[in-house]
């Protein structure tokens, strides 16, 4: 990115935007909303369903971003990780085309950057993810909802299952294809009782011929399965099941070596939860306990060995409009085997928001890991000052018994502004000094020590018409060393046209929308090779188009990766296709 470049990146930041966080006392998002995931009649009667499992406010502003049912639905993402991207600072590592690994680094940390909880059970990684987690892996039609929380050094991803809250059948369906033989279906049905009863069945299916060398082949498929009881919002009990078959070829880097090996086996993640609270609007005491299991279980060709992870846990919550207490502890059976955690939020006086969390875990080989992140926020109208410390002496990959914890502290401030018209935060992240671990799956022989750093995080929203929103969002290293698979200046603009926003056609009836997004950095390192010799990551720009519409509930789409037609790659050696595209339609309706 030369300094003209730079330069007219910043200033378009100040033009335009990027997502709609929480505010400091409520627990709300400003929602994109397509009104295509809800098209069920208004007459047909609410029932209970079980709340989202993500932290309670009061929350500082702009420190969680939130991707509802209809965002997700109208966005260009395929999977977790490329929603993940819209996040200022994340680098996703893609290795080609769908099917392969995309890894997610923020803030040079590698895989010790990303946590994700499914329905607020942390998921640990298996197969050839049995270190760090790869988010390509989870499919977001499976997904009713993400909350993505931002901390100084990292990132924590609540992805919340599909659940459905109204007596009316809901279902969902959904046909794609694209370049390189990509078939991609997926199905999902819900229903719910007046006794309380609820079902979810969902199946989801990619397969494609990859873009990274002749007849390699990819296929996953999952199926997930949720049996509920939630007879009112006070208490309930929940059982699902979600399985996926993975069956990946090998991929070749240019120089014809293996840089991504194969992926032969399946994955499963079982949670039972049963809750009791004293309240209906979710205030006052309440009570969780469930069960969590994990496992991998190769096929015959596969050299990963069968792995199992279980866990149990008991959560404690007391929360009213200003303050919100949990402890949790969590027994496992293997790599974790004991941690407690507890969170709070507090607004003391209007204006004034503090926040923090704390965890101690025990890992099998006498190993402790133990974090303590807190802050303050104050907030005034549509103005905020945010301020975050994390301490961490963390081991990265519990699943390895030879990985000893790191001692870092981090620190971030940042300045917001909340408008319908114009929304921006500048902050200042403090990072300490990190050694991170390769990730498995890439041709990275190891990542490069990050030494101390300072980043400057921009985002800004402009809406200066209804139809029309500008937001991106920039990141740029002020000091210290470079870190691996962390560009040192780093954007990401997107121009979207919605023309839901017209009066013309009755709400929800018609819908268009019409993106054109652009992400660049400047050179960088990308980690080291064999010999400990720096691998270049080289200065790249990529274009995204999309065009999407609805009529009722049928909705049809075309998405354009690298429009641009650029050589470059996000990772060195592994090739991006060129024009890459995918279409399909999808489907929802009341039975």
């Amino acid at each position: 990115m030369t300094r003209t470049k730079r330069v007219g990146f910043v200033v378009a930041l100040v033009l335009l935007p990027h997502l709609s966080p929480l505010h400091a006392a409520q627990d709300t998002t400003a929602v994109d909303t397509a009104a295509v995931a809800d098209t069920l009649p208004l007459a047909s009667p609410v029932v209970a369903i079980k709340e989202a499992e993500t932290p309670p406010g009061p929350l500082p502003p702009s420190g969680r971003y939130v991707f509802t049912r209809d965002s997700i639905l109208w966005s260009d993402a395929h999977t977790l990780s490329d929603l993940l991207g819209q996040i200022p600072g994340v680098y996703i590592a893609r290795a080609g085309f769908l099917g392969l690994p995309e890894y997610v680094n923020y803030a040079g940390r590698g895989g010790r950057a990303l946590e994700i909880y499914w329905d607020g059970v942390r998921l640990e990684p298996l197969g050839n993810d049995s270190l760090f987690l790869d988010p390509a892996r989870i499919p977001l039609t499976l997904l009713r909802r993400v909350d993505v929380e931002v901390r100084p050094a990292g990132l924590r991803v609540y992805v919340v299952s599909e659940r459905h809250e109204r007596l009316t059948p809901r279902s969902f369906i959904q046909v794609g294809s694209g370049d390189f033989s990509t078939a991609a279906f997926a199905g999902m049905f819900q229903h719910r009782w007046r006794s309380g009863f609820e079902l979810v069945a969902a199946a989801d299916f990619v397969g494609t011929d990859g873009a990274s060398g002749p007849g390699r082949n990819d296929q996953a498929f999952d199926v997930f399965a949720k049996f509920g009881w939630h007879p009112s919002p006070r208490m309930g009990a929940s059982y699902q099941i979600r399985r996926q078959d993975h069956d990946r070829d090998a991929a070749n880097t240019q120089g014809g070596v293996v840089g991504v090996p194969e992926r032969r086996g399946a994955s499963t993640d079982i949670l039972f939860a049963m809750y009791a609270g004293t309240r209906d609007d979710g205030l006052g005491l309440r009570v969780e306990g469930g069960v969590g299991i994990s496992a991998w279980d190769p096929d015959e060709e596969s050299t990963i060995p069968e792995q199992r992870v279980r866990r149990v846990y008991l959560e404690t919550r007391y929360q009213t409009p200003n303050l919100t207490g949990s402890v949790r502890g969590i027994l496992g059976d293997s790599r974790t085997l004991s941690g407690v955690e507890g969170r709070f939020g507090w607004v003391p006086v209007p204006g004034l928001v503090l926040f923090g969390d704390a965890r101690r875990e025990q890992h099998e080989g006498d190993r402790t890991s133990r974090t303590l992140h807190g802050g303050a926020a104050l907030y005034h109208g549509p103005f905020s000052l945010v301020g975050e410390i994390e301490w961490a002496e963390a081991v990265q990959a519990s699943a390895l018994l030879a990985d000893s914890a790191q001692r870092t502290i981090d620190r971030s401030v940042r300045l917001g502004l909340d408008t319908r018209v114009i929304a921006s935060h500048v902050g200042l992240a403090q990072r300490d000094a990190f050694v991170p671990r390769p990730f498995a799956d890439l041709p990275i022989a190891a990542l490069d020590s990050s030494g101390a750093a300072t980043y400057l995080i921009v985002d800004v929203r402009l809406q200066p018409l209804r139809p029309l929103t500008a937001r991106a969002w920039y990141s740029d290293r002020l000091g210290g060393d470079d870190h691996s698979l962390q560009p040192p200046r780093h954007g990401r603009m997107a121009l979207t046209f919605r023309s839901k926003y017209w009066r013309t056609f009755r709400s929800g009836t018609f819908d268009i929308k019409l993106e054109v997004a652009l992400e660049s950095w400047d050179n960088g390192i990308a980690g080291l090779n064999d010999v400990g010799t720096p691998i270049p990551l080289p200065a790249a720009t990529f274009t995204e188009a999309l065009i999407e519409f609805q009529i009722a509930g049928f909705t049809g789409f075309w998405n354009l990766r690298n429009a641009g037609n650029t050589q470059a790659q996000y990772v060195p050696g592994m090739p991006y296709p060129i024009s890459a595209q995918t279409f399909g339609v999808k489907w929802v309706f009341a039975n």
